[in-house]
């Protein structure tokens, strides 16, 4: 124990457990780990090369959020959600996205539109080579970054809730989607400009119909 009453190897642990929670869950968000897949501390203390005592405290807090689900006697997997679990969640979406665009409308600085401006290019590159995997990555991007420039503290950790849910049954970009990705990602390029616009009101209304799958124009959302 240090003169400080901090102890130096609890530090340490707690960091290192840290680290190892962003990986795990990086992976999930990824699709490395798909959901219903095992998650065996044993074998995740090995390919990261640590202790088992710091992938199971992030194990821990995984469970705590819902993420990861145990299950007596069998162990730890990722969870799987039904599909009244994933409706559920993309309404909670809608009024997520509504307020985030709301607040973050009026205050996107130049290096923030030059990034959600790649983003939309990089979906436009994913869309031309098939990638769908790619194309949901860069979709989930562009929202959760408009969730974290609403300058709300809750509305991301809200947000973390509901996305593993959204993607264990690709609410995000469904990848058995016949239509036009390019128009997909086009479509975004209406929500960045909502929110250089200025009206709170029209971008709310343009993130809810987003969100909802249903295209809204600058100029029909400013008519309601």
């Amino acid at each position: 124990m240090s003169e400080t009453g901090y102890n130096p190897q609890s530090l340490d642990r707690g960091l290192l457990s840290d680290r190892v929670y962003a990986l795990i869950k990086a992976s999930i968000r990824n699709g490395t780990f798909e959901p219903g897949s095992q998650l065996v501390e044993s074998q995740l203390a090995r390919d990261l090369t640590v202790s088992q005592a710091p992938v199971r405290e992030a194990l821990k807090r995984l469970i705590h959020e819902g993420v990861v689900t145990h299950v007596p006697h069998r162990g730890s997997f990722v969870t799987e959600f039904s599909a009244e679990e994933a409706e559920q969640a993309r309404t909670v979406r809608i009024t997520l996205e509504g307020l985030a665009g709301s607040l973050a409308c009026g205050h996107l600085s130049d290096a923030v539109r030059s990034a959600l401006e790649g983003t939309i290019a990089q979906m436009h590159g994913a869309a031309a080579t098939g990638d769908i995997a790619g194309f949901r990555e860069l979709d989930l991007f562009f929202h959760r970054s408009v969730i974290e420039l609403s300058g709300n503290s809750y509305l991301p950790k809200m947000w973390e809730l509901i996305e593993p849910s959204l993607r264990s049954l690709h609410v995000v970009s469904d990848p058995n989607f016949e239509g036009d990705w390019h128009a997909v990602a086009d479509s975004h390029r209406g929500l960045l400009g909502a929110l250089d616009a200025g009206n709170s009101e029209d971008a709310a209304r343009l993130f809810r119909a987003h969100s909802d799958g249903h295209a809204l124009t600058a100029v029909e959302a400013s008519s309601h």
